[in-house]
């Protein structure tokens, strides 16, 4: 795991011992880690730097911290995703093509191997059998997975397609980006250069894939607006938390390499209904306006 995924696992774990209270001081040392360990002092480390904890106590018994507010909404907001039957469906469509990349070129995968491994963990939850058969039946329908040795109730091994080897080399891997970006018309432009002073050369080339119905820049603006409202305005700790947790999960989407349109405007539609009803005092500039319209989201 990466220490993003520790942290967010320990963040829910957090949130579980203090049920949610920002004053409640917990023993910072869940099962997994041995008391003092220093990988979890970094992880508490990582958190605080954050804003996700305080009242941090390093001591040789061990370690305590409270969750802040912003660290509250963070790890509810883990865990609904975590409960939420797409993203989970999505992580085992993408954890199976990056469990048989693992074993190129011949990119076959056996699905007991793929359920004994740590690939099925979903923060603090393991995937179940029947996700994961979900999940293949996804990825041969779509031409990603062929299916080998089908029994009569399971299937016992998968192997990769031609394209679903192309998907696997992206990172990071997102089966339904891949698959969205297939199925995107191409746009041609034309351009034109002018070549050693000579006349313009035209022809056609510039191809460009937009998987986006509206303006990622507008977006980012409009994601900084809200951050700098939630931050000036004059209400609750928790709301500001829920506001500003929302305006940052959309603003790391959109700074993806590959931001996928659907999560996006997921999540601009919560920014903007958060916004429109914590932030009375936020104004609604053009820019809010031309969002609004884009999703079809009234403002009021």
């Amino acid at each position: 795991m990466t220490i993003e995924e520790e942290a967010d696992l320990l963040l829910v774990w957090l949130r579980r011992e203090s049920n949610s209270d920002t004053q409640a001081l917990v023993d910072a040392e869940p099962f997994w880690y041995p008391p003092g360990d220093d990988h979890l002092v970094t992880l508490i480390d990582h958190l605080r730097g954050m804003g996700m904890v305080h009242n941090t106590e390093l001591c040789a018994s061990g370690t305590s911290c409270s969750l802040t507010a912003r660290g509250v909404a963070e790890a509810e907001r883990l865990i609904a995703d975590r409960d939420n039957p797409r993203i989970r469906l999505e992580h085992a469509i993408n954890g199976l093509v990056a469990a048989a990349m693992e074993n190129y070129p011949t990119a076959r995968l056996e699905l007991v191997d793929f359920l004994l491994s740590m690939r099925t963990a979903v923060l603090d939850e393991i995937l179940e059998v029947a996700e994961v058969f979900r999940a293949v039946e996804y990825l041969e329908a779509n031409g990603i997975v062929t299916v080998d040795s089908r029994s009569p109730q399971t299937v016992r091994a998968i192997t990769l397609t031609a394209l679903g080897i192309e998907c696997g080399f992206k990172d990071p891997i997102s089966v339904r980006n891949f698959l969205n970006d297939q199925r995107q018309p191409r746009i041609h432009n034309e351009w034109s250069i002018t070549v050693n002073g000579g006349a313009p050369q035209m022809g056609q080339g510039n191809t460009q894939n937009n998987t986006f119905g509206y303006d990622p820049q507008q977006l980012t603006q409009f994601a900084r607006e809200v951050l700098a409202a939630a931050h000036s305005a004059d209400v609750p700790e928790e709301v500001r938390a829920t506001v500003v947790a929302d305006v940052e999960a959309l603003q790391a989407e959109l700074a993806t390499a590959a931001p996928e349109s659907g999560r996006v405007r997921q999540l601009a539609e919560r920014v903007l209904q958060s916004a429109r009803a914590n932030l009375p005092a936020l104004g609604w500039t053009g820019v809010a306006q031309l969002l609004s319209a884009s999703l079809g989201t009234p403002l009021f």
